[in-house]
């Protein structure tokens, strides 16, 4: 044999090792990764309210992710196949129900028997078809009561850690409560005026008269009538704040802002959360308090 033609395949020969080595290390990584989480049972989750109670009630002990990307409109949201996938590979399926997310329906009928799912609203106090029931404290309240039920099934060494966390936070969210009822219980104005009918569970459980300018979806257009009775109320009551939904447009928010003179102030519906937010470590329980801080300036409490 011609030395050109052995030097070549040597060449061949080592380059297929090499190829082999890098296809073995790449097999063994990847059958690594996931053993990472073996122990730790997948939750996914679907609003960012459903994530805080599931992280402060399973502490390091379940592997809990949400689905929908930092910073995103939770309403428009829909799966792409990766995470779709990602669901299918969970042990539980939570979501929050209600007609919140137009895409579960569909996608429960495809996922495995191993992934668990459960709907949330069927664990809490509904008003008519609302789905941001997680406003009201004493709901979120009962999500943490049914996680805490919930992970014990899944994983009953648990319960006891599970239980524990979960009367930590209650206690805090208790204590949430107490602060609004003290905060907004004497305030000259009571109407809050939104661009969006994302506060409705938060208005009702402190007596407050909720109005939007648009619906529950958040991409519904108001009309003409709508924002003139708005701007006609506003002006009639003197009310000296709008607000609108953080990751939404404020631009309705602002035209009737300039039509009345009233300020533009975000408040958190907590649905999703920014990068932003999450950089600061920023909560349910802490963002909720940001909210009845911008409540009782617009409202002039005492």
């Amino acid at each position: 044999m011609c030395e050109k033609c052995q030097k070549k395949q040597k060449i061949v020969l080592f380059f297929s090792i090499l190829i082999a080595i890098i296809v073995l290390l790449t097999f063994v990584t990847a059958k690594k990764e996931p053993a990472a989480h073996s122990s730790k049972p997948t939750i996914v989750v679907s609003t960012f309210s459903l994530y805080e109670a599931a992280c402060a009630v399973s502490g390091d002990t379940l592997h809990i992710r949400s689905i929908i990307p930092l910073g995103s409109d939770a309403h428009m949201f829909s799966p792409n196949p990766t995470q779709v996938a990602d669901i299918s590979k969970a042990a539980l399926f939570i979501y929050n129900g209600a007609g919140f997310e137009t895409w579960v329906e569909p996608l429960k009928t495809t996922l495995p028997k191993t992934t668990r799912v459960i709907d949330m609203s069927t664990n809490v106090m509904l008003l008519d078809n609302d789905p941001h029931y997680w406003l009201d404290i004493d709901n979120m309240i009962k999500i943490t009561q049914t996680l805490d039920g919930q992970f014990s099934k899944l994983s009953s060494v648990n319960t006891e850690l599970f239980h524990k966390n979960a009367t930590a936070y209650i206690a805090q969210l208790q204590k949430l409560k107490a602060e609004y009822g003290a905060g907004l219980s004497e305030c000259k104005n009571r109407t809050l005026i939104t661009n969006h009918d994302a506060f409705g569970y938060l208005a009702h459980a402190n007596k407050l008269e909720n109005i939007s300018v648009i619906g529950l979806s958040s991409d519904e257009q108001p009309s003409a009538q709508t924002i003139s009775h708005i701007v006609e109320l506003i002006k009639k009551h003197s009310i000296k704040t709008i607000f609108f939904e953080e990751l939404i447009s404020d631009n309705v928010a602002q035209t009737i802002a300039k039509e009345t003179g009233a300020k533009v102030q975000p408040l958190q519906p907590l649905e999703n959360i920014s990068e932003d937010e999450l950089k600061l470590h920023q909560t349910y329980l802490t963002i909720m308090g940001d909210n009845l801080k911008k409540l009782r300036e617009a409202m002039e409490c005492r």
